[in-house]
């Protein structure tokens, strides 16, 4: 190829390359195998440099593939280590990318794909639950899940989901997450109950009726049978209420 032939190429592939976000440099055969950056060296670099990220996470197991680098790809040598950076703010691997810098005179900048495995012992169901369940310990199973296939908000502790109240269904192996747990209704409306009603340092004994479901910890309409009152009042147990005048 004349040289004003292979510069009238490099114009036409150079908008196609921008594209893709990764820098070629193209160089005369002759000069190329001189001055060009080991891509296997590189890649390498790569998952080094995401295998010390990733360790740090405590995992019970690590898989990484780093992607393919076009052979055509043509980087001046780097005389000096490589600057990495890694966009993974929840460290949850998955698909990404490493960006990858030459910082010498001859710098370059490339953004190195990979997919990166992180599998962590978390809680499963153990068998098909439904909406409504309420989960004991023997609908918990602990599975060592790849949680870069997860969302957020997953449980590895049986404590939190123990005596929680499911939202949706869930299926046989899939992890609990706290946003489709709830705690379980320990008054419902129309139930009779007790109600402590908290004035100063006295403590005031009544009963009355929930007029609507309740969960501990949230505070409900309960309507009180002696006065006839409708008071606010905080769910602390299974059939009691408190409030305070």
């Amino acid at each position: 190829m004349g040289i004003r032939s292979f510069y009238l190429v490099r114009r036409l592939l150079q908008p196609l390359l921008a594209v893709a976000g990764v820098v070629f440099l193209t160089l005369p055969p002759s000069q190329a195998s001189a001055v060009r950056h080991d891509l296997g060296d590189l890649q390498q670099q790569v998952e080094t440099f995401l295998e010390r990220h990733y360790q740090q996470q405590d995992v019970e197991r690590l898989e990484i593939k780093v992607g393919s680098l076009d052979p055509r790809l043509v980087l001046p040598a780097c005389p000096q280590p490589l600057v990495m950076s890694l966009n993974d703010s929840s460290n949850s691997g998955g698909n990404l990318t490493v960006q990858t810098r030459c910082e010498a005179s001859q710098s370059w900048s490339i953004y190195v794909p990979a997919q990166v495995s992180l599998f962590r012992p978390l809680a499963v169901a153990s068998r098909n639950l439904v909406r409504g369940d309420v989960v004991s310990a023997s609908d918990i199973s602990i599975e060592v899940v790849n949680i870069s296939q997860l969302r957020q908000g997953y449980l590895a502790r049986r404590e939190n989901i123990i005596g929680q109240e499911l939202q949706r269904p869930m299926n046989k192996g899939e992890a609990f997450r706290g946003s489709i747990l709830d705690a379980p209704l320990v008054i419902k409306r129309g139930d009779a109950v007790h109600i402590e009603i908290q004035a100063g340092t006295i403590a005031v004994n009544s009963t009355g009726i929930a007029m609507a479901n309740g969960r501990i910890g949230q505070r409900i309409r309960v309507r009180n049978s002696q006065s006839e009152r409708i008071v606010s009042a905080e769910v602390v147990e299974a059939g009691k209420v408190r409030t305070s005048i």
